[in-house]
C-alpha cells in the first residue's frame, strides 16, 4: 500500500463528522467523501461502489467506517478463517476496527487484552454510543459492576470483553471465560512484550501460556512499529502458529519530520518560539517530570493555553487534564511524558514536539504519529541534544533489572526447594530480599526456561534442589542482552538524527520496509538551512494586563494627561462654580456629566474643534 491512503482518517467521531460537513458547506465546496460516515447511513445494506455488502462491511458501517483499508480487511478476514495474525499498521491506521469488526460477526466472544485503562475506557464508551455488544473488565470495575459484567461475559454469544493482561490470569474471569468460549484473543500494544516484558509488565509475557488454558483460541498481536526482532519476540512469547504478518510502512505522508540541534538554555528558547508559532492543538514530550513541570511553567507563562501530564499527579488530575485536552475544538498544548499518549484518538493534532531525545526510535516513531491522523500536514519536531543519552542511561540503569537480583532470586529458591517447601510470591520475594514487582518480573524467564511452574499462588520448583541456583544463574545472559539491546536503541535515534538523507526513507529502511520514495515534507527533503541566532534567543514573557481602572473625579485620562478643563461659561465644575464643595450626586448623573464634557467624538468640549471647524493642530506627543 502506499504511503498517500494511510493518511486518511478512517475512525471520526460522529460529532466530528459534523461539523466538518458543516464548514464544508459553509465554504460553498463540494461535500467531500473522504474519511468515515456516520452511524446512520442512508443505506446500511449497500457498499460505498454499489454492490451488496457482506458481513464485514455491515459490522464496519456500524462503527461509523464507509470502507476499511485492505490491510484492515486482511486481518479481519484472517480473524474469521481462525488463523494467527500480527498486524503492524502505523498510529492512525484504525488497528481497533480490525477485533472490533469480529466481535460482531463471530458466535463467541472476542477478547482484547491492552495495558491501557484509558484506552479502554474510551473504547467502551464509545461502542456503547454506537450500541455494539461490549464490556470493561479491568481492576478499577468494581461491585455491582463488576458483578454484572462477569454476568455478561458468562452469558457468551458476540460480545467484545475488554480487560487488562493482569485481569486475565485472575481467577473469577478464567471461570466465566471457561464457560463461554473465546473465538478470537486481541492482544493490544504488543511490542511492550519485548520492550517492558521483564520489568515493566511481566503478565504480558504470560499472555501465551493463560490463553492456552482457555482452549488455544485464534490470536491477533497489534502494534504501530516493530523491527524483526521485536516481532519474532511477539511471536515466541505469545505461542503464535506460522501467524499471517500484515504490515504497512510506518510513515505517514502528511508528518513533515524535522530535528533541530540545539542544548542546554537553547533549547527551551527554541521550544517556546515553536510553541508560539506552530499550529494548535500540539504535543511536547519531555523525559523527565521535572521537564515537564518546567516547559509547562514557561508555556503558561507565555500566555499559551496548556495541560499537563506526568506519573507524580494523581490519577484524578492526570484524568482532568487528559479530558480537557480531548475536547474536540480546544486548541491547547500538552506537556507530557511518554506515559501519555498510548491510544489517545483526537484527529487534528497539529505537531509533536519531543523536547528531549527519547529512548528508542520505536518510541519516537509511536509518539510522532499521533499527530495528524486526520490526514492534515503535520509537523514532527525533534530537539536533539547528544547529552540526551546520557539520561536515558541514567534512568534505564534503574529500572532495568540486574544479574546479582537474579543470583539472590536463585539461592532462596534453592532454600526453598531444599525444605522442599512451595512459597508464595510475598514470602519468596522476602527472602530473597527483592521487592514483589521484582520477584514477579524476574520469575518470568525462570519459568520460561522450564525450573518453575506456578501452582495457584504458590511457586513450585520442578528441578533437583542442587541443581536450581546453576540453572537461575546460567539466564543472567538474557539481562544482559537487555542492555545491549538498550544501547543499539540509543545508537538509533543518534544516527536518526545525524543523518543527511530523506527521514522519511530512513524510518522505513530501519523497520525493515522498502525505502520508497522522499517524502518532499521533511527538513533533508525540504533543504531548509540552519535556524537563525534569534531563534535561540529568549523571549520576553508578554506584558500582564492590570485590572481596568476606573475613570473617576481628578483621575488622569486614559492617555495619561490631565483632565480636560470646563468651559469657561460659568458652568460649575466638578466642586460647584466656586470650588466649593456640593451635595454627592449619583453614579448615573456623573456619568451623563462626563459624556457631556467630552462631547458626541469622545473628547471634550473645549478641545473637540478649532474655531470655524478646523480640526485642532496635533499635539507633540502624536
Amino acid at each position: 500500500m502506499t504511503a498517500g491512503p494511510v493518511g486518511q482518517a478512517i475512525e471520526e467521531p460522529a460529532a466530528a463528522t459534523g461539523q466538518g460537513r458543516r464548514r464544508r458547506r459553509g465554504r460553498g465546496s463540494k461535500r467531500s467523501t473522504r474519511g468515515s460516515a456516520g452511524v446512520g447511513d442512508a443505506s446500511p445494506a449497500a457498499a460505498p461502489d454499489g454492490e451488496p455488502a457482506d458481513d464485514i462491511d455491515r459490522a464496519a458501517r456500524r462503527l461509523g467506517i464507509r470502507k476499511l483499508y485492505p490491510e484492515q480487511q486482511s486481518g479481519v478476514q484472517a480473524a474469521l478463517d481462525e488463523e494467527d495474525v500480527l498486524m503492524v499498521l502505523p498510529t492512525g491506521f484504525g488497528k481497533s476496527a480490525i477485533y472490533q469488526v469480529p466481535s460482531m460477526i463471530l458466535p463467541k466472544p472476542v477478547v482484547l487484552v491492552s495495558p491501557l485503562l484509558a484506552l479502554l475506557r474510551d473504547q467502551h464508551e464509545k461502542l456503547i454510543k454506537h450500541e455494539i455488544p461490549c464490556v470493561r473488565l479491568d481492576g478499577t470495575v468494581r461491585g455491582k459492576a463488576r458483578t454484572e459484567a462477569l454476568a455478561r461475559i458468562k452469558k457468551g454469544g458476540s460480545l467484545l470483553v475488554m480487560t487488562t493482561p493482569e485481569t486475565l490470569g485472575s481467577e473469577p474471569f478464567a471461570e466465566v471465560i471457561s464457560k463461554s468460549g473465546i473465538s478470537l484473543a486481541a492482544i493490544d500494544e504488543a511490542h511492550c512484550i519485548s520492550e517492558w516484558g521483564y520489568d515493566f509488565r511481566p503478565a504480558y509475557q504470560r499472555l501465551g501460556e493463560r490463553l492456552r488454558a482457555f482452549g488455544a483460541p485464534p490470536l491477533m498481536a497489534l502494534t504501530a512499529t516493530a523491527t524483526e526482532k521485536v516481532r519474532a519476540d511477539i511471536v515466541r512469547f505469545l505461542g503464535m502458529r506460522k501467524p499471517k504478518v500484515v504490515a504497512s510502512s510506518p510513515h505517514r505522508s502528511n508528518l513533515a519530520f524535522e530535528v533541530l540541534h540545539c542544548a542546554n538554555t537553547a533549547r527551551l528558547r527554541a521550544l517556546a518560539r515553536l510553541a508560539q508559532r506552530l499550529r494548535r492543538p500540539g504535543i511536547i514530550y519531555c523525559t523527565t517530570t521535572r521537564e515537564v513541570d518546567t516547559v509547562y511553567a514557561m508555556l503558561m507563562k507565555l500566555g499559551i493555553p496548556s495541560h499537563r501530564y506526568h506519573g507524580k499527579m494523581t490519577s484524578t488530575e492526570r484524568n482532568a487534564q487528559q479530558e480537557l485536552f480531548m475536547r474536540p475544538g480546544r486548541r491547547t498544548v500538552m506537556v507530557a511524558t511518554s506515559a501519555f499518549g498510548l491510544g489517545i484518538d483526537k484527529p487534528d493534532i497539529r505537531y509533536v514536539v519531543h523536547q528531549q531525545s527519547p529512548a528508542s526510535l520505536e518510541q519516537y516513531v509511536q509518539e510522532a504519529g499521533r499527530s495528524g491522523r486526520d490526514g492534515q500536514k503535520s509537523n514532527c519536531i525533534l530537539l536533539h541534544d547528544p547529552e540526551d543519552r546520557t539520561t536515558h542511561e541514567a534512568l534505564l540503569s534503574r529500572s532495568r533489572l540486574r544479574p546479582d537480583q537474579l543470583y539472590r532470586l536463585g539461592r532462596a529458591l534453592s532454600a526453598w526447594a531444599g525444605e522442599n517447601r512451595t512459597p508464595d510470591l510475598a514470602a519468596l520475594a522476602l527472602s530473597a530480599e527483592l521487592g514483589d514487582r521484582a520477584t514477579n518480573a524476574l520469575l518470568v524467564p525462570i519459568e520460561e526456561a522450564g525450573i518453575i511452574e506456578f501452582d495457584d499462588q504458590n511457586v513450585v520448583v520442578k528441578i533437583p534442589a542442587a541443581e536450581v541456583e546453576e540453572r537461575v544463574s546460567s539466564l543472567a545472559g538474557q539481562f544482559e542482552n537487555l542492555r545491549t539491546q538498550d544501547s543499539r536503541r540509543l545508537d538509533s535515534i543518534a544516527d536518526y538524527a545525524a543523518n543527511t538523507q530523506c527521514r522519511a526513507m530512513y524510518l522505513r529502511s530501519y523497520f525493515g520496509e522498502d525505502d520508497g520514495e522522499v517524502c518532499g515534507l521533511c527538513d533533508i527533503c525540504r533543504g531548509r538551512p540552519e535556524r537563525p541566532a534569534t531563534f535561540f534567543q529568549a523571549i520576553a514573557a508578554p506584558p500582564r494586563r492590570g485590572k481596568k481602572r476606573r475613570r473617576g473625579r481628578g483621575r488622569p485620562d486614559k492617555f495619561g494627561g490631565p483632565r480636560p478643563a470646563q468651559a469657561s461659561s460659568g458652568a460649575p465644575g466638578p466642586n460647584g462654580p466656586n470650588g466649593q464643595n456640593q451635595p454627592r450626586q449619583g453614579k448615573r448623573a456623573r456619568r451623563g456629566r462626563r459624556r457631556r464634557r467630552r462631547g458626541p467624538g469622545g473628547t471634550s468640549e473645549a478641545g473637540a474643534s478649532a474655531p470655524n471647524g478646523a480640526a485642532s493642530p496635533p499635539s507633540s506627543d502624536e
